[in-house]
């Protein structure tokens, strides 16, 4: 290291004489000027740290992607939405799935891919063919659908059998939608009587006699004796499954 020496009323520098103290100081020097450059480089002219700080990913699974995209945009990451895909409780257009997961820590600007969820996926119509009623509405419940109307035919299938659906089987259709089913009433074995004419009470009976059944009664304003039938649907000798339902237009009394 260099020596000062008093000399008169000053401080004098005196130098190494060695080639080694000379060698000393130079690397002193050169250390003091690195420490000063980078205080300058840090402190004066880039007072902002060089690099990017790391930070764990938010969660934003189940937010809309608006409200996603913000959240991650706010951190610093840059934002990606690729595709969707269904998910039973996830609502449709939430975010679904986020790569990289939450909390994994990264360095900011790093792309985050984010899926969103379509809903539930579609559920298959079950065939239920040759079920009986009963059986079949707890396959269609089993299946995440609900039934819908009953309509029934007559069939040479046994009264109370599932004939078909509407959607058919196989049909997609969204979670809890209904379906309609269609029952057979058994062989159309009984021939329709004619009932018009017949009071209502008197077209009725004639009607259970052969093992038919009322079905929807209109009444309408009509010349001619009240509560008297004047039109019957099914028509008059048409065949019937036993059980099968005649509706009936009866008249009023003006």
């Amino acid at each position: 290291m260099p020596k000062l020496r008093r000399r008169g009323s000053g401080l004098k520098l005196r130098l190494p004489r060695t080639v080694s103290g000379r060698r000393r100081l130079t690397a002193v020097v050169v250390l003091l000027a690195s420490g000063l450059a980078g205080f300058l480089t840090t402190c004066v002219l880039y007072p902002r740290p060089l690099f990017k700080e790391d930070r764990a990913v938010a969660s934003v699974f189940g937010k809309t992607t608006a409200e996603a995209e913000e959240a991650l945009t706010r951190q610093g990451f840059k934002v990606k939405v690729e595709g969707e895909a269904p998910d039973p409780e996830v609502p449709e257009g939430r975010i679904l799935w986020q790569d990289p997961p939450a909390d994994l820590v990264l360095p900011a600007g790093a792309t985050i891919q984010l899926t969103r969820s379509s809903g539930p996926a579609p559920v298959a119509v079950p065939d239920v063919g040759e079920f009986d009623l009963d059986y079949a509405t707890r396959v269609i419940a089993a299946a995440g659908l609900t039934l819908g109307s009953v309509d029934s035919v007559p069939s040479q299938v046994d009264a109370g059998v599932v004939i078909s659906t509407r959607p058919g089987a196989g049909a997609a259709r969204p979670p809890g939608s209904s379906i309609d089913v269609v029952v057979s009433r058994g062989p159309a074995i009984i021939r329709v009587p004619n009932v018009v004419g017949l009071g209502v009470v008197e077209a009725r009976q004639r009607l259970l006699d052969l093992g038919l059944a009322v079905g929807r009664v209109t009444r309408v304003r009509r010349q001619g004796p009240p509560a008297t039938v004047y039109e019957q649907r099914p028509a008059p000798g048409t065949m019937s499954a036993r059980g099968g339902r005649v509706d009936l237009v009866v008249s009023e009394v003006n």
